[in-house]
């Protein structure tokens, strides 16, 4: 005897491993979305303390702080220092951090 279509065991069966493929999915989706937040957020630190430290090469040097906002409206804290300079060579340091995230970028400098 041949039977034909599949039976309600089967069906549920294969809805149910869908239901697995479509959640894992679901799930790497989400931490895709939140490296690649995580990435343009950085890069857009990046951006603000290289800005930063292009401003104290040209001068004046002094340090300071602020608080710029993103274009996603991320807060981020900025701030820079110098040190040496006055005949010697300047080290140059900016910081960007937002949440618990950090970026330090330091250079030098000719007087």
């Amino acid at each position: 005897m041949i039977t034909r279509g599949t039976s309600i065991i089967e069906a549920l069966a294969a809805v149910a491993l869908a239901g697995i493929a479509v959640a894992g999915l679901a799930g790497a989706a989400g931490v895709a979305g939140r490296s690649l937040r995580l990435a343009d957020q950085t890069g857009a630190a990046l951006a603000l303390g290289c800005e930063r430290l292009e401003q104290l090469r040209a001068g004046p040097r002094a340090d300071g702080a602020d608080g710029p906002v993103g274009v996603d409206r991320t807060v981020f804290a900025r701030s820079w220092s110098q040190t040496g300079g006055r005949g010697a060579t300047a080290s140059l340091t900016a910081r960007v951090s937002w949440g618990a995230h950090v970026v330090d970028l330091v250079t030098e400098a000719m007087p």
